[in-house]
């Protein structure tokens, strides 16, 4: 068993957005980190290749965009990225959101 506390954990800025990374020293096929998404803070299109990814709304709404299509992203939603779709995200609404992040690598298509 592994327990990491957060408390003294320093939040660090990705342009308008804060990231905590909080992933267990013990893990190295998966990593979280919780993101903080101001109220107008946007993350411009991107597109990561070599890992799945895995958003879960804890708190706030975040709209996210792919390939011309819309999810808002609330408390409890989850919304999976496989790998090499080019997608953003932004904060429309009036409240700040937050994000849990899990990310692993791409599973090999068979």
């Amino acid at each position: 068993m592994e327990l990491k506390t957060y408390d003294g954990e320093a939040p660090f800025p990705i342009g308008n957005l804060t990231v905590r990374d909080m992933t267990p020293g013990s893990f190295t096929q998966l990593s979280l980190a919780v993101v903080g998404v101001p109220i107008g803070a946007e993350h411009p299109p991107f597109a990561e290749l070599r890992n799945e990814k895995i958003y879960v709304g804890l708190r706030g709404e975040v709209q996210f965009t792919c390939e011309g299509e819309t999810a808002l992203v609330g408390p409890g939603d989850v919304l999976v990225f496989d790998g090499g779709e080019q997608y953003s995200y932004h904060n429309g609404g009036y409240e700040p959101g937050q994000l849990l992040v899990l990310q692993r690598p791409r599973r090999q298509s068979r």
